[in-house]
Parts: C-alpha cells; structure tokens; sequence
C-alpha cells in the first residue's frame, strides 16, 4: 500500500468535509461522508449522536461562509491500516474551536477504492458549543 498517495486520498477528503461543511456544500459532504455516516459529540449540554442527513439538515439552517472565503483548519495526524483510517482535524467553524476525529473506511482495496468518512466525533474547545457554566 502506497501510504503518501493513501495520505492524499484521505486529506482531499478531508477537504471535502472541511469546505463542505464551512461552505454549506451539500454535495461535498456527500462526497466525503458515507451515508450511513454518523456524527457523535457533546454540544452545549446536548450528547449528540446523528446521521449524516441530520447534520446536513442542520447545516442549511446555519449561516455559512461564501465559498472560495478562507477557514481556520489543520490536519494533525492521519493514520492508516489497511482500508481504514483515523484522521484528527482542528477547526472553528459557526463560531466554535472543534477537534474532529475522522474515521474512513475505504471501500475496496488497491487503487480503485474511495476514501469515505463513516464517523465524525468531535470535542468543542471554545465557543457556543461549550456547556453552560454551573
């Protein structure tokens, strides 16, 4: 397995899921998340734990960035075993300071399989995402 070339892979999805999701881009996070994708965190005092349908339905209710504006992001790692991966995402998005791990599943070995995310969990740094202070 040729990791760089797997790295890339997974990082242009990444970038899928990043300017999708900062952009409100519907198709680039269809592109980039599996269906059945799942999306897991705590928001304010909420645990949630959704479909990816859900998040793209919460997202058109969001103001987003106009697309091609510029966004706060950095991958940290990506790591990879075989036709799965983990990747750990910084990003401030609508107003908050996240780090996502990204989990990707490719969907058949060798060259010809698709890098798809199939769970984002996230933790919320700063921001309104936080829990109300007690």
């Amino acid at each position: 397995m040729n990791f760089g070339s797997e790295h890339d892979a997974i990082r242009s999805v990444v970038v899928d899921y990043l300017e999708g999701m900062v952009w409100g881009d519907e198709e680039r996070l269809r592109r980039a998340f599996h269906h059945g994708a799942l999306q897991v965190g705590h928001f304010g005092d909420t645990y949630e734990f959704f479909p990816l349908q859900e998040f793209i339905d919460w997202l058109k209710s969001e103001e987003t960035q106009p697309e091609g504006s510029t966004y706060s992001a950095e991958m940290i790692s990506i790591e990879v075993t075989g036709t799965v991966a983990i990747a750990k995402v910084t990003d401030t998005c609508f107003g908050t300071d996240f780090t996502d791990y990204l989990v990707l599943v490719k969907s058949s070995p060798g060259a010809a399989g698709r890098w798809q995310i199939v769970t984002k969990a996230y933790h919320v740094h700063a921001g309104r995402g936080l829990p109300p202070k007690t």
